[in-house]
């Protein structure tokens, strides 16, 4: 398998998880009556967008992007920003503030980063994982 056939697969992966996350939007909120109702109308995309937002810098070829711990710091960085700029009043990507949305996005991030240097590189053979960065 070349290098361009390893990217490629990988970025199908991501757009595929990418796009899922993101029609995940036009089936939660108030519509939404089904079980769980509180987790999903409250933390599942709080979770699942820094999953996909992780991902997403995977497909960045840059030797400081590349690094698991910095994908995990700047998409939890972003994450904790907005939520910030919620308690403070300023209405970013929602307008309520609740302090268990952090756990939520290191909930994503961690999944995120396991997904990226354990699962994956397991699963799918195209998968360049950096796992030889975690002892």
């Amino acid at each position: 398998m070349t290098p361009a056939t390893k990217r490629s697969g990988k970025k199908i992966v991501i757009v595929g998880i990418a796009v899922t996350v993101a029609l995940l939007h036009l089936v939660t909120g108030k519509q939404y009556t089904g079980p769980y109702r509180w987790f999903v109308n409250g933390y599942l995309i709080d979770i699942l967008l820094p999953f996909a937002a992780y991902l997403l810098l995977c497909t960045i070829e840059h030797p400081v992007i590349r690094r698991w711990w910095i994908k995990c710091l700047a998409v939890f960085g972003l994450g904790a920003t907005v939520e910030l700029s919620q308690y403070f009043g300023v209405p970013v990507f929602g307008a309520t503030f609740d302090p268990w949305d952090f756990a939520a996005y290191g909930t994503g991030v961690i999944m995120a980063a396991l997904a990226d240097l354990v699962l994956f590189p397991r699963i799918l053979p195209f998968w360049q994982g950096e796992g030889k960065e975690i002892p």
